[in-house]
């Protein structure tokens, strides 16, 4: 039997963690309270970000890295963020559209093929610093997003439900969109060689 991987049970939170995050953020838009749904979903989240920081060294410092843990990070990365943002967009407030959903999704999506792509021909696709870039950058507006919120469920004077017609946290989703789009160039171009090599048809490779 396998000993028990603490690292991989660390990436594994992440995807139990992010459905119940769901769940609370979505319905204490319609709780006569939303403040305690929403202090709850800022614990979860930052669980996950906990989870996603450490599961790393976990696994380097107990000498438990695994092939299995290596694919199953950043799958873990993906379901746990995008079940976030896709909560902003389905919650009562709808904080992000869809078009800027999308981005985030697609993102992940694309790199999934690239990683993919890169296996087939025998290389590993490297995390990049934009990546990584990418990655602080969304959990620092997912943050942002869910204090805004507990701000509005205060009333906090200062705090504006509405700018310009969007939820504020829309504002802020911004940021995090262009950097994610950023990354996705990022990434293309520093394996350009592998993705013109899949381009070519397979009877002149």
């Amino acid at each position: 039997m396998n000993k028990f991987n603490p690292a991989i049970a660390l990436t594994l939170s992440r995807i139990v963690i992010a459905p119940v995050f769901a769940f609370f953020f979505i319905h204490s838009f319609h709780a006569r309270s939303p403040v305690t749904g929403l202090w709850i979903s800022v614990g979860l989240v930052c669980l996950i970000e906990l989870s996603d920081a450490f599961d790393g060294f976990v696994a380097r410092s107990r000498n438990c890295v695994t092939d299995f843990g290596k694919l199953l990070d950043p799958m873990a990365d993906s379901l746990s963020r995008q079940t976030v943002f896709l909560s902003f967009m389905v919650c009562a407030a709808h904080i992000i559209p869809l078009w800027v959903f999308l981005i985030f999704l697609y993102r992940d999506a694309f790199l999934s093929i690239l990683r993919i792509m890169c296996a087939y021909n025998g290389t590993v696709l490297a995390a990049r610093q934009a990546g990584k870039l990418k990655a602080v950058v969304q959990a620092v507006g997912a943050f942002v997003v869910l204090f805004l919120c507990l701000g509005i469920s205060y009333k906090v004077p200062w705090i504006p439900t509405v700018i310009w017609g969007r939820h504020p946290g829309f504002w802020v989703m911004l940021v995090p969109a262009a950097v994610t789009a950023l990354s996705v160039y990022d990434y293309v171009a520093a394996n350009w060689v592998v993705v013109k090599q899949m381009a070519r048809p397979l009877s002149i490779r």
